[in-house]
């Protein structure tokens, strides 16, 4: 597919100098971030969230952090969850589950982005399918955001091993 048709207008109609990347097959930003060879936080994420009216904002975050919904929150005075695949697929027609473009203004999309975006050089952006990204400055992005709202939304994610478990049954303080 390449890049999907909704953001091809969009950018069509806004240029910014960019490049198309193709990478193997990946879903989820981890495995994409590892298929393309790419930093980890150059990755821009997009999240997609609804609040209790039904309107939705994609927030944009490096793909090694995670949306702090509470500063979400707070920053729109409502009550921000995220959506449902359903409404994914519904929003971006043209897109493969799971590869939201973080162009949410050619879909109608209001976009709040990460601060720490500008903190890379160059940054890469789904296009739309599981094998192909964005590349391109970071001076070409904050012009394509240049009317979306940004603020410090997100943090790094930190590595949680998954606990392990005992040989033997605890019985503890009894407390069950």
């Amino acid at each position: 597919m390449g890049i999907a048709p909704s953001l091809q207008r969009y950018l069509n109609a806004h240029p910014v100098p960019f490049t198309l990347v193709e990478h193997c097959y990946a879903e989820g930003s981890y495995n994409t971030i590892k298929a393309a060879a790419i930093p980890a936080k150059n990755l821009v994420k997009a999240v997609l969230f609804r609040d209790e009216d039904f309107n939705y904002t994609l927030a944009l975050v490096p793909g090694c952090n995670k949306v702090l919904r509470y500063t979400m929150n707070q920053i729109f005075d409502r009550y921000m969850e995220l959506a449902d695949e359903e409404e994914c697929s519904r929003l971006f027609p043209d897109c493969l589950n799971g590869a939201i473009p973080p162009i949410g203004q050619a879909y109608g999309i209001n976009v709040i982005w990460d601060d720490e975006l500008l903190d890379s050089e160059t940054l890469w952006l789904q296009a739309g399918d599981h094998r192909h990204l964005l590349q391109l400055k970071t001076a070409a992005f904050v012009e394509l955001m240049k009317n979306a709202l940004h603020e410090p939304i997100s943090s790094n994610k930190p590595y949680h091993p998954p606990p392990k478990l005992l040989s033997q049954p605890y019985f503890g303080l009894g407390l069950y």
